[in-house]
């Protein structure tokens, strides 16, 4: 029922003082250029998130005046929006619900376990191909986390915009989607996400053949 909800309204709606604000979903565009922000959020100055908060509410904005609340609620709002698009819906709920510190984005620290993707237990500077000058033991990777499955596999973003080449031929030959038609900009963020996802469990497209390459 979550999915069909999801697909059937794909905005953020939250409420405050008994009204509810609805936070339109970004374009399939904007939720790209959201995610991207979101992998390095340490990156992010007060003065960006200003912006984005401001960005990402859009008409939302105003409807704050209207209610007469403070400026904390507008700033909740919006941080919890580009919680919602930018990583997901689990961190943006986390977020509103009081835990501020949790969020299910990719590690910003480049020696922590998890940065170069499921199998890396983190260690030492990251060097030329994606390697490290020393690693921590494996057993440190996210993949063999407690409650981890060794079957499933996983896609972090940062793994899409590397194999970006990849994702936009995938989407002409699995779904007819041409990036370069402006159809990116029509269709809401959600839209596009399912086919990415759905890509990188897909064996026999190139982005999940670059992500999970053959081990023999």
């Amino acid at each position: 029922m979550d999915d069909y909800e999801s697909w059937a309204d794909p905005d953020l709606c939250l409420p405050v003082r008994g009204h509810v604000i609805r936070v339109k979903s970004p374009t399939a565009a904007e939720g790209l250029r959201l995610r991207r922000l979101m992998l390095d959020v340490d990156a992010v100055t007060d003065a960006d998130e200003q912006r984005e908060v401001r960005r990402i509410l859009g008409d939302a904005w105003h409807a704050f005046d209207a209610l007469r609340v403070d400026e904390t609620a507008r700033q909740l709002v919006g941080r919890t929006a580009l919680l919602h698009f930018g990583q997901s819906p689990d961190a943006a709920a986390a977020y509103w619900n009081g835990d501020r510190h949790s969020t299910d984005a990719a590690p910003t620290d480049p020696s922590a376990p998890g940065f170069l993707g499921p199998d890396d237990p983190g260690g030492g500077p990251v060097i030329a191909g994606g390697m490290r000058a020393w690693f921590n033991p494996p057993a440190m990777a996210p993949r063999h986390a407690p409650g981890a499955s060794d079957d499933a596999p996983r896609m972090s973003w940062r793994d899409v915009f590397a194999c970006w080449p990849d994702i936009e031929l995938d989407l002409h030959t699995e779904f007819g989607v041409d990036v370069d038609s402006g159809v990116l900009d029509q269709r809401p963020w959600r839209w596009l996400e399912v086919r990415i996802r759905a890509l990188a469990t897909t064996p026999r497209t190139r982005l999940y053949r670059s992500i999970f390459p053959p081990t023999s």
